[in-house]
């Protein structure tokens, strides 16, 4: 069901960088009434600035390249202040989950709670019809409404990144770089003779100056010295070492244990934040059976009322996703058993579950199961809280 085109108003966020900017340019040869929407999320010169070399996604030089990029396309640019909002539902999560002992993924949260529920709040006041973003993704219409499929350029595929956006949402959505490759977008570009053609890619946590724990330690000093120091231990309980601070630490990392009792290599599988513990073991540690997420949200079709069969990417750069069979939700919680153990199944970040090459749902990862627990063995997730 293709959707009328004639004069309609469309938002694209415009980060200023060239995926944008084509997005911009394609949706204006199509008749929309485009208007550039950047959003100011960070304030370098209050929060610090970013090493020489490196800039964030929200410093002057992306929103002025936005602003060139609209001028010379001949469209309407609009700046939201936003860093009030990013800072409550973004940056102070992200900070709290490290803290907490879980891996959190900013991108995703910034994708849900700004460029989406803000700039959706904000529609009426421009008179926006739709908003588009550069990601590499697809919204499918039929007459059974709408879904969220891969990009078809799999090697940058980003539906995994835009499971939380409410299916109503959606349906105002468009994705106009979904059927492009990177390749061909940059081409287009130059063809334009957008000034954004050959830009560099963005570094993905914009409000970090170096290092995430360096971040907690100078921000929550108080907080990081009553978490203290903590041992290093395997999966018997056997004390390895120690630790100036478990938050260091994710899922899968093998350097920078500082064991060495030759038996390694150690990987870490656990961040037992009760405990004040980091756990490790072999590569083989790391396998997990299943996961169970939390604020699940079903994208593109309702939740499943038996067992079905999905695959299931537990990380942005898994290509196909694991085989794996999605359970029934109950009280907030989707289990999810893979048809083969997969590595480093991490608390914080996103699991989502496909339906072919749509979006079926996903979730945060509350916990990684592996050979043994109770609801790897049960359809059931009487568990207890796991936030």
């Amino acid at each position: 069901m293709a959707i009328k085109t004639t004069e309609k108003r469309v938002g694209v966020l415009m980060s200023g960088g060239v995926d944008s900017s084509v997005a911009a340019a394609l949706l204006k040869r199509k008749g929309y009434h485009v208007v550039g929407v950047t959003l100011q999320l960070w304030d370098y010169e209050t929060n610090g600035r970013r090493p020489p070399g490196e800039r964030g996604c929200c410093d002057i030089s992306h929103q002025m390249d936005a602003r060139f990029v609209c001028h010379h396309l001949g469209v309407e640019h609009v700046v939201l202040d936003l860093r009030d909002a990013f800072r409550r539902a973004v940056v102070g999560p992200y900070e709290n989950a490290y803290l907490s002992g879980r891996t959190p993924n900013p991108c995703i949260a910034c994708n849900t709670h700004i460029k989406w529920a803000e700039v959706i709040r904000r529609a009426p006041v421009f008179g926006l019809d739709f908003i588009a973003t550069g990601h590499y993704a697809r919204v499918v219409r039929g007459r059974d409404g709408v879904r969220l499929e891969k990009g078809v350029d799999r090697a940058k595929d980003q539906s995994y990144a835009l499971w939380q956006i409410p299916r109503h949402v959606l349906a105002r959505t468009i994705f106009p770089l979904g059927t492009w490759t990177k390749r061909s977008i940059r081409e287009e570009a130059r063809q334009l003779g957008l000034r954004t053609a050959d830009k560099p890619e963005s570094q993905e946590v914009c409000f970090i100056d170096g290092r995430y724990d360096e971040h907690l330690r100078e921000e929550y000093a108080d907080r990081v010295s009553r978490i203290g120091a903590g041992e290093i231990v395997d999966t018997a309980g056997r004390t390895l070492g120690g630790h100036s601070g478990f938050f260091s630490f994710t899922i899968g990392q093998r350097k920078g244990l500082d064991i060495s009792d030759g038996r390694g290599p150690y990987y870490v599988t656990e961040l037992d934040a009760a405990r004040n513990r980091v756990v490790v073991g072999d590569r083989r540690s790391l396998a997990r059976t299943g996961l169970v997420a939390v604020e699940p949200n079903w994208v593109s079709f309702d939740p499943p009322e038996r067992p079905e069969r999905c695959a299931v990417k537990v990380r942005y750069n898994d290509p196909a996703g694991a085989p794996a069979t999605v359970h029934p939700p109950e009280d907030g919680r989707v289990l999810i058993r893979f048809d083969n153990p997969v590595d480093a199944v991490t608390p914080g970040q996103s699991a989502v579950w496909y339906r072919g090459n749509a979006v079926w749902g996903g979730g945060i990862i509350s916990r990684a199961l592996k050979d043994g627990d109770a609801a790897a063995d049960s359809h059931r997730m009487n568990l207890e809280a796991d936030w």
